[in-house]
Formats: structure tokens, sequence, C-alpha cells
């Protein structure tokens, strides 16, 4: 969080957007009744076992935002989960205020266990709505080894009303599917690569046609709207401004299951840097309390940049399918801010 240089000269303010980390939202997804027979092998976890990691994970993450102490999360949160939370606590510390961290319930409605005998593995868990009657979030467990312990690796919130694809029962599992998996429709890393292709180009991706129309996705049509804004914010007289925002997938694994109907659940985490500039002597200021709170003591510039840790959950056909992949949910969380330049990916990693 570098301030390169002091504002000078006449000063104008440009006003960011607020940048929301969740989905508003009361209407809770349809859950469909599990199928009866799933396919590979035995369930990595019985749903009593899954229940007891995840009452052990909800229990950190209580200690940890009690005391708003990140390195007690590193007992059974990994990933990007890890980066999010601790980033959370940080800025709930210094501003002294908890509403910015998300709140995951600690009640479910539907398990998703894997069926396989390998390493690193995968589980996931539909919570119930929160008090607020936000969402349900979809929560994705990791166990990296057989000797280590299930750790949360991410969530999103899941789109309000949003049609669940149909899993296997938890007693009998559901068949993990690679990254590179041919089976679909597009394998599941080409997936999460179009997707960040279309969240960077939007309607100039050429990609379009593989996804639902942005119309029906919540976060590419939010997104366009605030990429829009800030377009239009900068380019007032005076300011003469560009705006640059590129995501990007990352390297904390992409991880799918195997739905009823042949497709797939795919969850996988994007590095998402924005960009703001206005001519020499203007000054930008943050208008979302994460980047206030990141870049307090810091002068604020001609230069604002931003960095999200975003998750999303698609769902991708099975190859031959006349539909196409959709967004179940995703989380875009603010985690870095700076003035002059974009921040220390190293320093923002709680890894």
């Amino acid at each position: 969080m570098t301030n390169h240089r002091e504002a000078k000269g006449t000063k104008y303010a440009v006003l960011a957007l607020v940048a929301t980390a969740t989905v508003s939202g009361c209407a809770a997804p349809a859950i469909p009744i599990p199928a009866p027979a799933a396919v590979g092998d035995s369930p990595a976890l019985t749903a009593e076992q899954n229940l007891a990691v995840l009452a052990e994970i909800n229990q950190v993450l209580t200690e940890a935002s009690d005391s708003r102490d990140p390195e007690i999360l590193r007992a059974r949160v990994t990933g990007p989960a890890l980066a999010i939370r601790a980033s959370q606590l940080y800025v709930a510390d210094i501003i002294d205020d908890d509403s910015l961290v998300t709140v995951l319930p600690a009640s479910y409605q539907q398990l998703i266990i894997p069926s396989t005998s390998t390493w690193p593995r995968a589980a996931f868990a539909i919570t119930d709505v929160t008090e607020e009657l936000q969402p349900p979030r979809l929560l994705a467990l990791v166990q990296a080894g057989p000797r280590e312990p299930y750790k949360l690796w991410g969530w999103v919130q899941l789109i309000p009303g949003v049609q669940m694809p149909a899993f296997h029962e938890p007693r009998l599992g559901s068949e993990v599917v690679a990254a590179d998996d041919t089976s679909l429709k597009i394998t599941p890393i080409d997936a999460v690569n179009q997707y960040a292709d279309l969240l960077t180009l939007g309607t100039a991706s050429a990609f379009n046609d593989n996804f639902e129309p942005i119309e029906s996705d919540h976060f590419r049509y939010w997104l366009a709207g605030w990429v829009a804004a800030q377009e239009e914010a900068l380019s007032e007289e005076r300011v003469e401004g560009t705006y640059s925002l590129v995501a990007r997938p990352y390297s904390s694994g992409v991880w799918a299951v195997r739905t009823a109907d042949g497709g797939a659940l795919v969850m996988a985490e994007l590095l998402t840097d924005e960009r703001l500039e206005a001519v020499e002597g203007a000054v930008l200021t943050p208008q979302t309390q994460t980047a206030l709170a990141l870049l307090q003591g810091h002068e604020f510039t001609n230069v604002l940049t931003a960095q999200y840790r975003d998750i999303i959950a698609l769902h991708v056909p099975a190859a031959g399918s006349p539909d196409t992949v959709r967004l179940l949910g995703y989380s875009h969380i603010q985690i870095g801010a700076s003035v002059g330049e974009y921040p220390d990916e190293g320093a923002e990693e709680a890894e």
C-alpha cells in the first residue's frame, strides 16, 4: 500500500461505487432430492463425520472472530478462505466493527460428500439462510492428505432462488471430477478460465455463448454496472481518467464433483485487480470501508488500486447437453488496496 507521490494542485474527488461482498435477497435456493446412486469409490466421509468437521471449523471461526486474531484460523482454514477471513478480521480490528465479516451459518440443509480414495479431496455443504435472511452459503472443505484435517477452503453466497443441481446421497457419495475432465461440455479448468475472461472483457469475450446470458448471471451483470459507473466517473471533465479491471484464475485449485445429471459443480478462486487513474493533480478517494481501513495513514493521489479475492461456483453441463454453463453463487471480497500500485500479493496471501 505505497503512496508514490503527493497530489499537487487543485484536488478533484472521484467517488467510486461501494462494492458489496454479498448478494442480497431472502429467497432460498431450491435443493432437489438427492439422486439414488453414485459412481466410483466409497464416500470419503459419513454425514456424521462431515458434520463433526463443520462443527470443529465453526469453533475455530468463532474463536478467531471473538479475538480478531487471524492466526487462530490456520488450524482449520486454508486457501482463499484464510486470506479473505484474515483480511476481514484485520479490517474489523481497525474499524472496531464486525459488520464486514461474512456470516457463515452453522446449520446445514445439504451435505455433498465426495466418493474418492485419493488426495487432495473436497467436500461441500450448503448452509441454511442467515438470521438476516440472506441466501445460503455453499462451503468447500478441503483435505490435503490422509493425515491432514479438513479445512474450510472457501465459500460463495448462492444466487437468490437459484435452481441447484441434484447430487448423490451422502451415504453413497458424489464422484470427484478432475479439472481436465472431458465428459463435460467444457472441462472445469476451461470453464474457470473462460469465466475470468467474461469478467474481464464482458460482452467482448469470445466465450459468451458457452455461458448463460449476462442478464441471468448476477455477478457478471453487477460487475458490468460497476465498471460502467467507474468509467463514467473517470470520464468527467477535469478528471480525464482511465479504468481497468482484470480477473484471472488463482493457483489454489479447481474443485469439482459430479451432479446427478452428468454435469459437475465446479468451485474455483479468481484474483481481480482494479486500477483507477485520473489526471495529475486529481485525488481519487476510496468509498469502501475496507479500502479506507487498509489505506489509513496514506495520502490519496490520482491513482487508486484494489484487489479482490473472488470465488465462483458453476454448474457445467455434461457433454452433448443443450444447456450452458451457469453461475450458482459467488463471493467478491476486497482484500487489498493501494495508492499508486497494486498491493503485494505475498503480503495479502495468508497462507
